[in-house]
């Protein structure tokens, strides 16, 4: 099989890495050149219709993982005519899109997401996932959303992960970590190859999956409790003495929000720290098996 991933960050990078494990041929169209291993890399914007065409030459599945800064002008800026570009080639090509998605569209529902819930954003950031998921279901290419929650991973970006941030660089130094919200609360990750193995599973039973022509699915997720539950797991994994995390005063987040637009959409999205975040098992999982990998075995892939 042939595939074309666009974009290479956290999980492009290790999307194209099953792929290529896998035995399939990947071509890579992102905005910056990159070794990103044995695979053919193209650089442009798929903005550039020649070099799309190029690069969806032959290929049997689209993986469109393009993103950018944290910030809803720039995802309102920089995704919906990328993604329309894609779709519009895949369907003339007549192959489907599978993209990554997050819970920011459904609002406060991600207190408990069930798979089929309605888009109900209720912050700037996820007015935009919602335009993004209403597209995708208009559009007559075959389109797959494979909602995640928080991501962790070997790939992880440690900027920009909060499990990451939180944790897992703070914690095998000894350090304590910080939290947003109420790190008690349940809070369901998902760890990067679990949504890559889904995205890629979705892509070659698409017709399966999504009959209709369009589906959002539900990405095989870890039960790790509470962020704490996880300081804790993780503390234990990497030997040192477990100290709960601190909280980031709401005022210090505001103050932040005022010169950090990446800081100001933080603060929009405190509803999903402040209750609890949890995504619930979809038909990935409860029909076709894939199930999430141990959180063991994902602290030993990813603590290297």
């Amino acid at each position: 099989m042939k595939y074309l991933v666009t974009g290479a960050g956290q999980i492009g990078s290790q999307l194209t890495q099953d792929l290529v494990d896998a035995g399939h041929d990947v071509v890579v169209l992102r905005r910056r050149q990159v070794d990103v291993g044995r695979v053919q890399v193209l650089v442009g914007d798929v903005l550039d219709r020649d070099l799309l065409a190029t690069a969806m030459d032959g290929v049997d599945a689209v993986f469109h993982c393009i993103h950018t800064a944290y910030d809803a002008k720039q995802w309102d800026q920089v995704l919906p005519t990328r993604e329309l570009a894609v779709m519009d080639a895949a369907a003339d090509a007549g192959v489907p899109v599978v993209f990554p998605e997050s819970v920011y569209g459904f609002g406060v529902q991600s207190v408990d997401l069930s798979e089929g819930a309605e888009l109900a954003p209720v912050s700037p950031l996820g007015e935009v996932r919602a335009r993004l998921l209403k597209a995708r279901q208009e559009h007559r290419a075959r389109t797959i959303s494979v909602v995640a929650s928080d991501l962790w991973g070997p790939t992880a970006a440690p900027k920009t992960s909060v499990a990451h941030l939180s944790v897992l660089v703070p914690r095998p130094q000894g350090k304590r970590g910080f939290a947003m919200g109420n790190p008690t609360m349940p809070h369901t990750l998902t760890f990067i190859p679990d949504l890559t193995r889904a995205m890629a599973y979705a892509a070659d039973h698409a017709s399966e999956v999504a009959p209709e022509g369009d589906a959002v699915l539900h990405a095989p997720s870890q039960d790790t409790g509470s962020l704490e539950d996880f300081n804790r797991t993780v503390s234990g994994r990497v030997g040192v003495r477990h100290k709960t995390l601190t909280r980031i005063p709401r005022a210090l987040l505001a103050a932040a929000g005022r010169v950090s637009p990446m800081m100001a959409e933080l603060r929009n999205q405190a509803y999903l720290w402040d209750r609890p975040a949890v995504l619930r098992p979809g038909v990935l999982t409860e029909e076709h098996g894939l199930n999430p990998t141990d959180v063991g075995a994902s602290l030993d892939r990813t603590l290297v």
